[in-house]
């Protein structure tokens, strides 16, 4: 056991100068608390802005991609269009930045009102500078980077073929954030 010196002693007292101890009530420590409220819910996006603008890899023309644990027969019905879009967004025209904000604010709604399959259009890139799809690429990147998204797959020439992706969300959970 250390021994304290009378310097340090005397600092201790200098530091605790007018403290006024605690004393214990041992019949109030035996109490239960009063019952915890909940605060109530608060509505807030679970979908937030962690997407990077930074280098977007060129893109095929057929646009896929699938997390673990999503069906591919379900998968298959979204391929071929046969489960219905319960809301979509156009981003033809859009700057960069304007684009994954309307995106992420797009899927972000979608989420909250429990909607399972948007459509998103990120057009072909035919009208870009360098004739190559600036939008559908950063799309690809974005979508694949947002955990709320399960799949995502080109559609079929009806709901804008390679100009659009079919975007599969994950049910919101209530008690999220």
């Amino acid at each position: 056991m250390s021994q304290h010196t009378d310097d340090e002693l005397q600092l201790f007292r200098d530091a605790m100068q007018g403290v006024k101890p605690l004393h214990s009530d041992k019949a109030s420590l035996k109490t239960r608390p009063a019952a915890i409220r909940k605060r109530a819910p608060q509505v807030s996006r679970s979908i937030r802005d962690t997407l990077s603008d930074d280098f977007i890899a060129p893109c095929d023309d057929h646009l896929e991609f699938i997390r673990a644990g999503v069906q591919k027969s379900y998968m298959k019905l979204i391929r071929n269009g046969k489960v219905a879009i319960e809301d979509d967004i156009d981003l033809h025209g859009y700057q960069r930045d304007d684009a994954r904000k309307a995106l992420l604010a797009f899927l972000d709604h979608a989420q909250a009102q429990g909607y399972k399959l948007v459509r998103v259009v990120h057009g072909k890139g035919y009208n870009s500078s360098d004739n190559r799809p600036v939008l559908k690429a950063m799309v690809n990147k974005w979508l694949q980077n947002i955990p709320q998204v399960l799949a995502f797959v080109s559609t079929i020439p009806r709901d804008g073929g390679i100009g659009a992706v079919y975007v599969l969300l994950k049910k919101r959970r209530e008690d999220a954030e």
